[in-house]
């Protein structure tokens, strides 16, 4: 049950250390690494130096709030799940935790029910992008980090598959989007194309086009 979630790296931010604790010990032992932090800013750094496949956050936090980490993240991340947990009901933040695209926001206390509602529905979402079709016959394995094409699996980096999924779901992807793919800072212009140069080894020919200006898409058909 919920095996998806046992190759997977968990943060949960949370500024009660009791919570913090109690949280951890219900939650832990469901994913493959369960990294904890107490606060906003903690969290961010360790997002900026790991990689991190879901996040589970309170909104009132110290240094940072819940609402602004997120949105940190999703400069870099626009498609890890989040989730908030939360005593905190206020219209505002239910509406603006909307805009964040959120994957649930739960109101404290957590229970059991709430929980296995939690896990289902994380589990469920890595289910539904294990096999993303990027164009037909060219399909993104998630889960094995490989593209695949005609029976043949090339390997990805987490750098190029996180590039590929954008790519799929928009069919473009900006120069800004690019540049988020890099944790440890902006990258260089020669940083970019050498990636990309790297990647279309790896695709169809022709596959991927550049937009001047804008950044790369997937080749126009018809």
């Amino acid at each position: 049950m919920y095996h998806l979630l046992k190759n997977k790296t968990a943060l949960y931010v949370e500024d009660e250390p009791e919570v913090l604790k109690n949280i951890a010990e219900l939650l832990g032992n469901f994913f493959g690494t369960f990294r904890t932090a107490a606060d906003g800013l903690e969290a961010w750094e360790i997002f900026r130096s790991e990689t991190i496949d879901v996040a589970l956050i309170d909104i009132e936090l110290p240094g940072l709030n819940g609402l602004e980490l997120i949105k940190r993240m999703r400069t870099v991340n626009k498609e890890m799940p989040i989730v908030v947990i939360s005593a905190y009901t206020r219209t505002d933040y239910l509406l603006e935790s909307v805009e964040l695209h959120l994957d649930k926001y739960i109101i404290k206390p957590l229970t059991s029910k709430k929980i296995h509602t939690l896990l289902d529905r994380l589990n469920e979402d890595f289910a539904n992008e294990n096999i993303i079709e990027l164009v037909p016959d060219v399909l993104i394995n998630n889960t094995s980090m490989t593209l695949l094409q005609d029976n043949v699996a090339r390997e990805l980096s987490k750098r190029e598959a996180m590039f590929l999924r954008q790519l799929s779901r928009k069919g473009i992807i900006t120069y800004e989007e690019i540049a988020a793919l890099w944790t440890q800072g902006p990258p260089t212009d020669n940083a970019i194309r050498s990636f990309v140069r790297h990647l279309r080894k790896k695709l169809p020919e022709g596959l991927l086009e550049n937009r001047s200006g804008i950044g790369y898409a997937l080749k126009r058909t018809g």
